[in-house]
């Protein structure tokens, strides 16, 4: 492995903490440097303890079998979009208008956030696919209820039995000041008809992969999410998303322990309204790393997570402000990419319902308008965004008109930056575990995170948000891909400490969290 010497003294100084994954002092909480270092893949593999595999994966679902359970409809028609309008339009919900959404309504958009897409083979050869990818489709993401006005259904909280399409009611009655109470900008959410709450159970992923499930389940939300917030807009209901929620209240919500499953992202669905008056501040929350007493135990995983809850700010307690990169962007050289189109005529719903990971990619280019459509869909919205801290670069092997190399997107003018030209499929796939499809591909898009500089400049929770976004823009991508006739394959598993490098990032300041290949294939 290459490093330099700061790096192999900080390697022997936490290789036997993370190793073992149990290192825990008072006011260990690591910081965001931190976990992407213990969660990335060396050539040995990646860092942390593994679960015994001798009974087989964990299950990729919960059980409630005392719970009243409630059917839900067979699917509704509704006003379907394409993924272009769709992006192209978005905008979150200004406010709700109080109104009840019907049971089939929830239903649907439940099924196009993650229900079954493809049932599970007659012979039990492999399991059920789901509308949003799963790494090793182990199904980390869980999906939750709370419902306040919905027709046919008790306010409460609901857990989503996603094989049999139907709710399983956790707890009876729902208060909304409870939820209120959780997130940020409460006045943002009132009137909403249901909250979808979206959690990660985490022993499903570290079962195999160790500290590195950690980021595939994060990425997961953002998948999952993706799903709903596309599905949401696509039938006309009003939807807005909050990333800052107070993670314990959420976790009591559910009665889950925050630990081995945990909520990660939450979302309002609703009939669109007007806007609350007065402005939002600010809530008077911190990381829980920074309260008074904070201390935190177990693998990395589990500490970097208990330290980014949000708690209550203590009086004369400050939390570091959030970092923004400043640093210029080189302009020159670049490709323009083609005008805008209409893009795909195939409804977002179809592209859901068909969306795979693909097998095997074929030969053949991809083609310069489909390359910029597809990453218009991907990362061409501002307003999309979650964190605001993630960008794309490009792996292109195979496009019409393109050189072999690597390029930088450029959202704002929607056009590629050369950093360099020459071909590197063979190097890419050897940072990609040798997975033969990182140079089977016409391309890798990969989402590269601006960390930043200073420990002290950006909240540690940051980076959770920038997982999350990874994985919207992957989901989108997996759309775009099947609007168009293509596919695509996360291939998450890469070389970090090689891959960075490649890319011409130092791994540090910024680095690569996600890859999603591109290109014909079934």
């Amino acid at each position: 492995m290459r490093t330099d010497r700061r790096s192999f003294f900080r390697l022997l100084a936490g290789a036997a903490a993370l190793l073992t994954g149990n290192a825990s002092v008072a006011k260990s909480a690591p910081e965001r440097f931190d976990i992407h270092w213990a969660t990335r893949n060396t050539r040995l593999g990646a860092f942390g303890v593994r679960w015994p595999r001798l009974s087989g994966p964990p299950r990729d679902h919960k059980r409630y079998p005392k719970k009243r359970q409630v059917a839900l409809p067979a699917r509704v028609d509704e006003p379907a979009r394409t993924l272009a309008e769709i992006v192209r339009q978005w905008a979150p919900a200004e406010g709700f208008d109080s109104a009840a959404i019907s049971l089939a309504q929830l239903g649907r958009l439940l099924h196009f956030t993650n229900g079954v897409t493809l049932k599970a083979p007659p012979d039990g050869r492999g399991p059920a696919r789901r509308a949003a990818p799963s790494a090793g489709a182990l199904y980390s993401g869980e999906v939750y209820v709370a419902a306040a006005r919905v027709q046919g259904l008790p306010p409460g909280i609901y857990y989503y039995e996603v094989r049999e399409h139907r709710l399983v009611e956790v707890a009876a009655g729902f208060e909304p000041a409870r939820l209120a109470a959780a997130i940020e900008s409460p006045a943002l959410g009132r009137g909403a008809a249901a909250t979808i709450l979206l959690s990660n159970v985490f022993g499903r992923y570290s079962w195999r992969y160790a500290n590195r499930g950690y980021r595939y389940a994060l990425i997961d939300s953002g998948h999952i999410g993706e799903n709903l917030r596309l599905a949401a807009a696509s039938a006309g209901l009003a939807q807005r998303d909050f990333l800052v929620f107070r993670d314990d209240l959420l976790n009591e919500l559910l009665a889950i322990d925050g630990v081995k499953e945990a909520v990660c992202s939450v979302h309002a669905v609703g009939l669109p309204g007007s806007a609350p008056k007065g402005a939002q501040p600010a809530p008077p929350w911190v990381e829980a790393q920074y309260a008074p007493g904070f201390t935190a135990r177990g693998p990395i995983t589990d500490r970097y997570h208990a330290a980014t809850k949000l708690v209550p700010q203590v009086e004369g307690v400050a939390q570091p402000g959030v970092w923004v990169d400043s640093a210029p962007r080189s302009r020159e050289p670049n490709v323009a990419l083609p005008a805008r189109a209409a893009g795909p005529p195939m409804k977002l719903e179809g592209a859901i319902q068909i969306r795979r990971s693909t097998a095997r990619f074929e030969a053949g280019k991809l083609s310069l308008a489909d390359f910029g459509h597809i990453l218009e869909m991907a990362h061409g919205h501002a307003g999309l965004a979650r964190s605001g801290n993630v960008e794309l670069y490009l792996v292109v092997h195979r496009v019409d008109s393109l050189e072999p190399g690597l390029y930088r997107y450029d959202r704002e003018r929607h056009r590629l930056v050369v950093q360099r030209t020459g071909n590197l499929a063979r190097e890419f796939t050897r940072v990609c575990l040798g997975q033969e499809k990182a140079g089977t591909a016409a391309v890798g898009v990969l989402m590269v995170a601006r960390l930043g500089e200073d420990r002290g400049l950006a909240t540690t929770r940051r980076y959770r948000d920038m997982l999350v976004e990874s994985g919207a823009i992957g989901q989108r991508i997996y759309l775009a891909a099947e609007s168009a006739g293509l596919s695509a394959r996360n291939l998450a598993a890469f070389i970090d400490d090689d891959l960075n490098p490649l890319l011409g990032l130092d791994g540090q300041r910024e680095a690569a969290i996600h890859l999603t290949m591109l290109g014909p294939g079934n």
